[in-house]
């Protein structure tokens, strides 16, 4: 194998499932670096299930090696490909304790992205909420705020991705805010972080190391030289990644930088950051959006003795082993029939929706409002407020209220509603027997920490004054009701996804398999603390 093909394998390129952008000249100049063997790996961003299933088939088969295909699809293969299954977020399956439900929920995601040709899931997020998450992201990233329960959700998730045929990447090392602070740095740095493995999220890439972990992403963000204490991106970081990743935890898999194509980290795409992060002992550089520019890069590097030729061949020696260890998936006879058995198949959306079901966390029922009686409430009115304006993000819902009752209106009030909006939804509370005020908080926070604009608080805050039977349901960050603390009836689903709102319409309406169970898996304030949530027996 010639350098430029080593180097070329340690580069993953973005690629899009729609025939449209495959005819396109982005994708002609990767197909040409893919037939000379100069790329070794494809990031899947957004495609049609079939299309993208179709493309990735010939991608391979022009390929002169297997490929890996990896894809943002931690909460499940429909988070990408609409037509799949999409699960709850991760405080969600916090909210269950269930380390079951991880492991099925990994399995069934590698099963059906297996199907489509994708054999690498990113994921799990192994830090605990707060500033272990990076930016960006939102809180429902996250299992919860304790430990223990990260560490068995994540584990779980691991082991139910690999039972079904594709391997996971644990993320975002270090994922312990104190690491990434600065707080350790200085002469005894590594003596401090051995000290870190009993009690932070350390621990769980210890773990996963120790069982043979084939992958791991690192954090983007900057931190601190661990020595020196000079600010740096942490795939940056040497002493982090080769001298306490590898050395202490003996960590034998291939090191994977975050998602370079992602919004906002066109810095991390400089020269000088590509070549710092190979030289930190980085072995993948994945969705690098113009691969050809980056192959130049790195192979000018090795020449000018800027990048050591001995650490090339390190990383191509670690990704033989890992690539041989993948399934060559998309490879051979496309076959829509598998795609058809498996893909969003009834017991998969049963597992989901079971899942959403055990998430549902009670947090306040003041006047006994729930269960619902729709002979009782025949007009319904739901108010989603949002932070962008997306008509499709509520249609679960809607079309699960209107099978239940005879009058469903619903209005959408998002950041940029205008008066006539407002007004008019305003003069609808008066008519409606019962309001739903849906909390739509996944969106990356705009104009408050929970998202939402100053505007549409004042609105929810006269509504909650007005005493209307209101239920207000948070789809994202519980940390709304601190927003809200006179809502009488308040219910956590943190997840926006079609299982969760349409277990919110059983739970109105006393239609649950089981009882209502979810239990906090962080504190939101003095009053709602880790672990509390009220039973409801429907």
């Amino acid at each position: 194998m010639t350098l430029e093909e080593k180097i070329g394998r340690m580069l993953w390129s973005p690629f899009y499932g729609y025939h449209k952008w495959y005819k396109g000249r982005q994708s002609q100049s990767q197909r040409e670096m893919l037939r000379e063997g100069l790329i070794g790996g494809l990031v899947i961003k957004e495609g049609e299930l079939y299309e993208t299933a179709t493309l990735i088939h010939k991608v391979q088969n022009i390929s002169p090696q297997p490929l890996v295909v990896a894809a943002e699809v931690e909460n499940g293969l429909g988070s990408l490909l609409k037509e799949g299954t999409r699960f709850p977020s991760n405080l969600a399956f916090g909210a269950t304790r269930s380390g079951e439900y991880g492991y099925l929920a990994g399995k069934i995601i590698a099963e059906e992205a297996g199907t489509v040709g994708i054999n690498l899931v990113f994921g799990p997020t192994c830090s605990r909420i707060g500033s272990g998450i990076p930016e960006g992201l939102p809180p429902s990233r996250s299992f919860g705020e304790r430990l223990h329960l990260v560490t068995r959700l994540a584990i779980s998730f691991v082991k139910g991705v690999h039972d079904g045929g594709s391997m996971a990447v644990p993320r975002f090392f270090p994922g312990t805010p104190a690491v990434l602070s600065g707080e350790l740095t200085g002469a005894k740095w590594l003596h401090y972080l051995r000290k870190m493995l009993v009690d932070t999220e350390l621990s769980i890439y210890e773990i996963l190391a120790q069982s043979g972990l084939a992958a791991l992403m690192v954090d983007w963000r900057e931190m601190p030289d661990l020595l020196t204490g000079k600010s740096l991106p942490a795939f940056t970081n040497y002493r982090l990644l080769e001298g306490f990743l590898r050395e202490v935890l003996d960590f034998r898999g291939v090191i994977i930088s975050p998602d370079l194509s992602e919004p906002g980290r066109a810095k991390l795409l400089e020269e000088q950051t590509l070549i710092g992060a190979v030289n930190a002992g980085v072995d993948i550089l994945a969705g690098i959006p113009d691969p050809g520019s980056a192959l130049k890069i790195l192979l000018k590097a090795v020449v000018e003795e800027k990048i050591p030729l001995s650490r090339i061949e390190k990383s191509a020696e670690r990704i033989g082993a890992f690539q041989a260890r993948l399934r060559k998936a998309g490879a051979g006879a496309l076959r829509p029939e598998e795609i058809d058995r498996t893909v969003s198949s009834p017991a998969n959306l049963e597992v989901a929706d079971r899942i959403a079901e055990d998430s549902i966390t009670l947090l306040r029922d003041r006047k006994g409002l729930l269960p619902l009686d729709p002979a009782l409430h025949r007009t319904f009115l739901n108010l989603s407020f949002t932070a962008r304006n997306d008509p499709e993000l509520d249609k679960p819902l809607d079309s699960a209220l209107r099978k239940v009752f005879d009058r469903v209106i619903t209005r959408r009030i998002d950041s940029q509603a205008s008066h006539s909006v407002l007004d008019e939804a305003w003069s609808e509370t008066g008519v409606a027997n019962v309001v739903l005020c849906s909390m739509f908080t996944n969106l990356p926070p705009e104009f408050s920490a929970q998202g939402f604009s100053a505007v549409q608080i004042e609105f929810i805050r006269q509504l909650i004054q007005r005493q209307v039977p209101l239920v207000m349901a948070s789809f994202g960050d519980p940390l709304a009701i601190s927003l809200f603390p006179d809502v009488d009836c308040y219910i956590c689903l943190y997840s926006d996804c079609p299982a969760s709102q349409m277990a919110l319409v059983r739970e109105l309406f006393g239609k649950l398999v089981l009882p209502v169970k979810g239990k906090l898996p962080l504190t939101l304030d003095s009053n709602f603390r880790y672990g509390f949530g009220l039973d409801l027996n429907l």
